[in-house]
């Protein structure tokens, strides 16, 4: 920390600030949706870092999930991001955050590229209130991940950068650039998840053992899915799943009454969801191998036109 981060982190000098050097530091907005909109930008930033079949500079990348909206600009010297509450989003308070990170070769600071912005927007009581995220506990992490997706741009190895706590403590898959290690990952997560809530009920427990067996049917051909259905994969599996179960398990006996027949829906739906994933992927199996056999046809069987050619 240089000796003017350490001189805005002074209480005394916070009101002299401008309103976009100013932290964060707003109750309402420490809550589990606030949580979920970094969570989910996190995964979005964790996956740009490990896709390699794509070229990823000089290029814009968008994600729209759950009401929450993203965008990642990556550039030869920065690195831009806009995460925002969009109308759909169930936030009683919707805010804008905007960051801006200096790639580490071109400027750095404690060995991390220089943030440039990192500024967050959100009404209160019917004023625009800017504010700045850079230090607040909900966003560090965010800005750990930057990191990542800037070592990764670099072809730098990121294996050994611990990180900081996350904004939702559970269990995350990290982003591996080799097949076999996210399918290992994936499967990993899911028998865990099993294995610690296959007790609640004999429902849940059969639905559990359904989720295991189509998500391994998915992994058989995880290499055709593209990256936004990984990503939904990974999220249901390492965050949406176990976070269903955690919150059905802390309820109290009424209100596991009340919530079962809806929470057992959910987990239904996550089956059908995998479902038609895996069927979709047989499919595409399917369509490989009938052009396989087409064009092996064509090569090889003496009848054939071209044979004769």
């Amino acid at each position: 920390m240089n000796w003017r981060e350490r001189l805005i982190e002074q209480s005394w000098i916070i009101p002299l600030l401008p309103n976009y050097m100013k932290p964060l530091n707003e109750p309402n907005l420490q809550n589990q949706h606030t949580k979920e909109f970094v969570f989910e930008a996190e995964e979005f930033i964790s996956d740009l870092s490990a896709l390699s079949e794509l070229p990823r500079l000089n290029k814009t990348f968008k994600r729209s999930i759950q009401g929450f909206a993203y965008k990642i600009k990556i550039k030869q010297k920065k690195i831009h991001v806009e995460m925002v509450d969009t109308n759909k989003s169930s936030s009683n308070i919707k805010k804008r955050v905007y960051i801006t990170i200096f790639r580490k070769n071109i400027k750095q600071e404690n060995g991390f590229g220089k943030v440039i912005d990192s500024t967050i927007y959100f009404q209160l009581q019917g004023k625009t209130v800017v504010r700045n995220v850079r230090r607040h506990p909900l966003f560090l992490s965010l800005f750990h991940h930057l990191h990542r997706l800037d070592l990764s741009l670099s072809g730098e190895s990121t294996e050994n950068i611990v990180a900081p706590t996350s904004a939702i403590e559970e269990q995350q898959l990290e982003p591996t650039k080799d097949h076999h290690d996210q399918i290992k990952a994936l499967m990993s997560s899911v028998d865990h998840t099993y294995k610690q809530f296959r007790t609640i009920d004999a429902k849940v427990d059969k639905i559990l053992q359904d989720l295991v067996t189509e998500i391994g049917r998915c992994t058989e051909e995880f290499q055709l899915l593209d990256l936004e259905e990984k990503h939904h994969m990974k999220r249901m599996i390492q965050h949406d799943l176990p976070n269903l179960l955690n919150t059905y398990d802390s309820l109290t006996n009424e209100q596991k009454s009340n919530a079962f027949l809806e929470m057992v829906t959910s987990l239904k739906n996550m089956r059908s969801f995998l479902q038609r994933q895996a069927n979709d992927l047989q499919s595409t199996r399917m369509e490989r191998m009938n052009y396989l056999l087409k064009l092996n046809e064509l090569r090889y069987d003496p009848n054939s036109d071209q044979k004769k050619m």
